[in-house]
Parts: C-alpha cells; sequence; structure tokens
C-alpha cells in the first residue's frame, strides 16, 4: 500500500557564515487509519523520498503490532549532520 500523503520541500539555511544553502526535505504518512502519526526524522546525505516512504511504512506496522493507536510517518532530511553547528540543525 502507498502513503496518503507525501511533502516534498526544499528550503533556504542561512549558515552561520552567512552563507545560504537550499535543503531538500521529506515527510511522507503512510497510514491515516489511525490518527495522529508517528515517526521520526532520519538526517543523512543520502536520504531519498523512497527511502522515507519506506521507513513510514515501517512505522505503520510498528504502531500497529504494538497496539499503539498512531499511523505511520517518518520525515527526512538531505544533510551531514556532522557538517552543521547545533545551533543550524535547531533552524
Amino acid at each position: 500500500k502507498g502513503c496518503n500523503s507525501v511533502l516534498r520541500v526544499q528550503f533556504p539555511l542561512r549558515r552561520d557564515d552567512d552563507s545560504i544553502e537550499i535543503i531538500n526535505a521529506y515527510r511522507a504518512q503512510h497510514s491515516h487509519h489511525r490518527l495522529p502519526t508517528k515517526g521520526g526524522i532520519r538526517f543523512a546525505p543520502v536520504v531519498d523520498l523512497q527511502e522515507v516512504e519506506a521507513l513510514a511504512s515501517l512505522m505503520t506496522y510498528k504502531c500497529s503490532m504494538v497496539d499503539v493507536p498512531f499511523g505511520g510517518a517518518k520525515g527526512g532530511i538531505r544533510i551531514t549532520p556532522q557538517n552543521y553547528s547545533d545551533r543550524e540543525l535547531e533552524k
């Protein structure tokens, strides 16, 4: 089964050195049968939409197996977190 909702965004991030970097990010909600949806955010240089959709579906199954009343979701941000300051990651 495919995801009920998928969001793909690009947003600017002002770095500590005042440069601007465009960041790619994704959010997938696999199942709306139980709301709200639950899932974390993956920070990785190779994250893509297909991976985020797969992880969202796994969250649906995980919540179902342990009877947690949430649907599955996951987010992904395509960055290498070690290359960013704590301040930049919080933005």
